[in-house]
């Protein structure tokens, strides 16, 4: 059948299996269906072996996941790929573009491998909350050994051709166009009498150290603490050091239905959708013209402009970078050619990379060389004078038709754009830190803010490898304006008797990536101190800043001076708690007649969670956000929410809103305080019914 998911052919001796289910070739039902039909037919014609080849631009990506809410039907996975290895004609599988999950899952259970040089391949379920369910755990460690096993498994980190090649995944590299290629690879496996080679009948390889599995927990321990499937990951390669693979199979299958059904998974499923949609704005058609963006300019070669200089550089865009003095241009361009030399000391980029990428940034001190580009993004100081003194600039020296972006954390784009011609070329672009590491970008849509502007950059934002959130202005935008209502409970739980090693570890145990009085160290707390004066906060003047408004004064500056709300060891710069801190924490919370009282871990948990939860309902309301998935992506990517709870207005779906509302009501009760009054978008939803989920609406 011409719309068939898989066609089998017979080519002289050659059995062909060709699976053909755009884009990705994944392994639906009709695909697994069809796999089974082929080898049927193999079965009992004159073919001699079989080689399995995929149509398009991809081997095989992946399973379906978008049967994973559906009722399984027949046949499984493991079903196909047992009918595959125990097949008894040999066969081989063609690799090409990406090779993920089931997809090498599948390979793995054929009998030979090749693959094109360019193809990369692993085992990303962990990703999503999952292991591999159909052998994965299993056939990895007899072809690779133990211990490449467990890091690919345990990271879903993909590998290369050439990689896969040494050590032993793959057989061949195939240099010439596939098909053609493939073809005489297998002809000649046939030529060589090339036997059935069941991949579950070879023994695993014995570990090179024998405490393997030790050590990598204790080197994950941290970065995957609280999370289901890399426990049982490692338990499973364990497993297949000794075990059957029948027996092997078996746990496996027990742990992948385990981690299908938690939590976790439906998590970071939903997180994986999340991040794809976020480009889709309901305003803005998808055929919407794009404005074509051949060169950009970067305003300020400081720490953050040349971060972003660096990701267009690498993504091959001639960028030109602008100061106000050859110094300061000369610090810049010097930091840039450090931070690219130290990617290659890692091993992260190979220095012929690096030198192509340097080759595409200049400098500048003078704004008449941007009368060409098409993009400039500002990243000057945070002073509403100073950028829109820049945007004057750039509205004389820019030509009709290119974008004017503003690196902004906090700032009224509005009021940057009023201070060009053009408000309808203005766009915000608030880059994270490190510019050249952080994936999220928040692109902010000012009021004139033209659709043609919006589409554009959101793509670019793809093309240099960020996750772009489309979000409106107001102070803060999605992500800080929510961290100052987090960032004010955990001050307000401090004066009220917490300590920060509490109020931190609590916070990490939960699943955050750092405890809120540690990234305010991490960040420095100057930061904040300047930006509340620029607001016209007087230092010391209002109590959930008041802490860290003396701690300021008294040069506790966080890390970068050695202490802040916690002291810091000069050579490893652990965090140490700081009996001083703890006793200037009494004296202000009796300055300000603040009762203390013990406070225990769920409080904090709550306290700081709901903040999020009631502050990104209000911001979805408002249409800040576009969707509340927005939200997540946004938290998760910018400020170490761990993505296996789905970010926090996932997570309030998780708790059910009444019990959210609930909460609210009893700290309001507690506290005092009427900012804990539910946002009116969490009643109306749990009045109907509904979820948050329920207006995220597919994009």
């Amino acid at each position: 059948m011409k719309d068939a998911a898989v066609h089998y052919e017979l080519n002289k001796s050659l059995g062909i299996i060709r699976i053909d289910n755009p884009p990705v070739n994944a392994l639906s039902q009709a695909v697994r269906a069809g796999i089974l039909d082929a080898l049927e037919q193999a079965r009992s014609d004159s073919s001699q072996m079989l080689l399995v080849l995929c149509a398009g631009r991809t081997f095989i990506a992946g399973a379906d996941i978008t049967e994973f809410g559906q009722t399984p039907q027949p046949p499984s996975l493991p079903d196909v790929f047992a009918a595959l290895e125990n097949f008894p004609k040999p066969v081989a599988a063609a690799l090409h573009g990406t090779a993920l999950g089931g997809g090498l899952e599948l390979a793995m259970a054929c009998h030979y491998r090749a693959a094109n040089p360019d193809t990369r391949l692993g085992l990303p379920e962990v990703k999503l909350g999952l292991l591999p369910g159909a052998g994965g755990t299993q056939r990895l460690p007899r072809l690779v050994g133990p211990e490449l096993a467990l890091d690919m498994i345990s990271s879903g980190a993909l590998i290369s051709a050439k990689k896969a090649l040494a050590a032993g995944l793959v057989d061949q590299i195939l240099d010439d166009e596939l098909e053609p290629a493939a073809i005489r690879w297998a002809r000649a496996l046939l030529a060589d009498l090339a036997p059935v080679r069941p991949t579950g009948e070879r023994p695993v390889p014995a570990p090179a150290e024998a405490d393997f599995l030790v050590r990598h927990l204790q080197k994950t321990a941290r970065k995957q603490r609280g999370q289901l499937a890399p426990g049982y990951i490692a338990e499973l390669v364990e497993l297949s050091l000794h075990a059957t693979l029948e027996e092997g199979l078996q746990r496996e299958r027990d742990c992948f239905l385990a981690c299908k059904a938690s939590p976790q998974s439906a998590a970071l499923r939903h997180t994986f959708f999340a991040e794809r949609a976020t480009s889709k704005l309901p305003d803005v058609p998808t055929d919407t013209p794009l404005r074509p963006i051949k060169r950009v300019a970067v305003i300020g070669a400081g720490t953050m402009g040349g971060g972003i200089a660096m990701c267009f550089a690498s993504a091959g865009v001639p960028v030109i970078l602008v100061e106000t003095a050859q110094a300061y241009l000369d610090n810049g361009l010097a930091k840039i050619r450090q931070n690219y030399a130290n990617s290659v000391k890692r091993g992260r980029y190979s220095a012929e990379a690096v030198t192509g990428w340097l080759d595409n940034i200049s400098g500048t001190l003078e704004y008449a060389e941007l009368a060409e580009v098409d993009l400039v993004i500002e990243a000057v100081f945070e002073n509403m004078a100073v950028k829109q003194e820049v945007f004057r600039k750039l509205d004389a020296a820019c030509k009709p038709g290119c974008i004017l972006a503003t690196n902004t954390s906090y700032l009224d784009v509005n009021a940057i754009a009023a201070a060009t011609k053009r408000p309808a070329d203005v766009i915000g672009a608030h880059f994270f830190s490190p510019a050249n590491v952080m994936k999220l970008l928040e692109v902010v849509r000012a009021e004139k803010t033209a659709a043609d502007v919006v589409h554009t950059f959101m793509k670019i934002a793809r093309t240099i490898g960020k996750i772009p959130v489309a979000v409106g202005v107001c102070h803060g935008f999605v992500g800080n304006r929510m961290l100052r209502a987090y960032a004010r409970q955990a001050q307000l739980m401090l004066l009220e008797g917490a300590t920060p090693t509490q109020v931190d570890q609590a916070m990490e145990s939960w699943g955050m990536a750092m405890g809120p009085l540690a990234v305010g160290d991490l960040a420095g707390l100057d930061i904040g101190y300047r930006s509340r004066r620029d607001q016209g906060i007087e230092p010391r003047s209002v109590m959930e800043s008041a802490l860290s408004d003396t701690l300021v004064e008294m040069e506790r500056l966080g890390q970068k001076s050695g202490a802040g709300y916690y002291r810091y060891d000069p050579d490893t710069r652990a965090r140490q708690a700081d009996a001083e801190v703890e006793q200037l924490l009494h004296d202000i919370a009796a300055q300000w007649q603040v009762p203390q009282r013990e406070i225990g871990d769920a409080e904090i948990v709550d306290r700081l969670i709901l903040a999020l939860v009631n502050e990104g309902a209000a911001i979805v309301q408002e249409g800040i956000a576009a969707r509340p998935s927005d939200v997540d992506i946004v938290y998760i990517n910018g400020y170490g929410f761990p993505s296996w709870r789905g970010g926090p207005m996932f997570y309030a779906d998780s708790l059910g809103l009444d019990t959210v509302i609930t909460r609210l009501r009893e700290l309001r009760e507690l506290t005092g305080d009427e900012r804990w009054e539910p946002a009116p978008l969490l009643r109306e939803l749990a009045s109907a019914g509904n979820s948050l989920e329920s207006l995220n609406g597919g994009g």
